[in-house]
């Protein structure tokens, strides 16, 4: 683990879709990087920071569902540009996960 890096889990670089439910309501974004404790999301308008939130994984084989606090934004602005909106989410609690059932050989 470097210098600057905090985390205690390791992060995976993915690309799964995520349905974000807020205080505000329903929107959609997408997984850049998880790992056990939580997970970076780009969106447009992100929840702000502290609030709880929802979350929806959905990737080719399986979903998820995992409640999780926001713990920072990057809200898109002319400092940014190399960074992309979105906010980084700690996981509090993991509610369900599926996947799809195999095909039964005969």
């Amino acid at each position: 683990m470097s210098e600057k890096e905090q985390r205690i889990h390791p992060r995976r670089q993915v690309s799964w879709s995520v349905s974000i439910l807020a205080t505000n309501g329903l929107r959609r974004g997408e997984t850049v990087d998880i790992s056990l404790g939580g997970a970076f999301i780009r969106c447009e308008k992100p929840p702000r920071p502290n609030e709880k939130v929802l979350l929806t994984f959905e990737d080719w084989s399986s979903s998820m569902r995992v409640f999780a606090q926001v713990a920072w934004t990057n809200l898109a602005s002319e400092d940014s540009r190399d960074k992309p909106t979105g906010m980084g989410v700690r996981f509090l609690h993991f509610l369900s996960a599926s996947r799809p059932k195999r095909a039964e050989s005969k």
